[in-house]
């Protein structure tokens, strides 16, 4: 059983019925007897190959422009042979923590992250949604502003280990486990949530917070399987590659 996202965490914090309603819709017993050859850049398994450590791009004096944005954004033809791109609802949603030191993750969590300017977004699937992708895109007006934001939300996370997750009413107990995050962009954030979508339904989105200059991106994964869990890693390089390289284009 699993939750499909549509719109990172909205799905499940917004509107838990879809937890439910997709809960027994994945493709835990889906077997895929295709097998395309893996594209340049990708295993044979179908995930990214381990990409060159990116230089580190000069930090932006002011936000990341619409074109810097849309550079950093992942597309179709980034991803693995398998994958396709997946149609969403956009949704405005703000997420608040009961916990004063959970608050900043909650920040990180909502469609609009405080003092920052939303930019475009993307959502993909893997087969049967056995693995799912979403990452959004956010800019500050400096970036001595998104730091300030990225520090606050990693002194969080030191203390943060659980929390109930409210959107405009509808509450969700979230467990929160800190990760190491890949090397990429300036910085990186990578964290675990456990959501509590009905009794004895948990999932696990895992999700980073990559940092170039003032531009922020948000990538959640969440999949079926252990072994696909395990591919975060290679996914979130990739798009923390991407933000730096856009990032660098003036």
């Amino acid at each position: 059983m699993r939750t499909r996202i549509t719109r990172g965490l909205a799905a499940a914090l917004a509107v838990p019925a879809l937890a439910l309603t997709a809960a027994c819709g994945g493709s835990d017993g889906a077997k895929d007897d295709t097998k395309p050859k893996a594209p340049a850049g990708t295993t044979a398994a179908g995930t990214p190959s381990a990409a060159p450590t990116t230089s580190a791009a000069p930090e932006a004096t002011g936000p990341l422009t619409a074109a810097q944005m849309k550079g950093a954004l992942l597309e179709l033809k980034d991803l693995p042979s398998g994958w396709k791109g997946s149609a969403h609802a956009s949704a405005e949603f703000a997420v608040k923590a009961d916990k004063a030191e959970c608050r900043p993750l909650a920040e990180a969590l909502s469609a609009k992250i405080p003092g920052a300017t939303t930019g475009p977004s993307a959502d993909f699937a893997l087969g049967n949604n056995a693995s799912e992708l979403s990452e959004s895109i956010q800019t500050f007006g400096s970036a001595a502003d998104a730091t300030a934001f990225t520090e606050k939300l990693s002194a969080a996370l030191d203390s943060c280990t659980s929390f109930t997750a409210d959107q405009d009413g509808t509450s969700m107990k979230t467990g929160v486990e800190k990760l190491t995050a890949p090397k990429t962009a300036e910085e990186a954030i990578a964290v675990r949530l456990k959501l509590a979508v009905a009794p004895g339904v948990t999932v696990e989105p895992t999700v980073l917070v990559a940092r170039q200059g003032s531009g922020l991106i948000r990538v959640l994964h969440l999949a079926d399987s252990a072994k696909a869990k395990g591919d975060f890693d290679a996914f979130a390089k990739l798009a923390g590659d991407k933000l730096a390289k856009a990032a660098a284009q003036g």
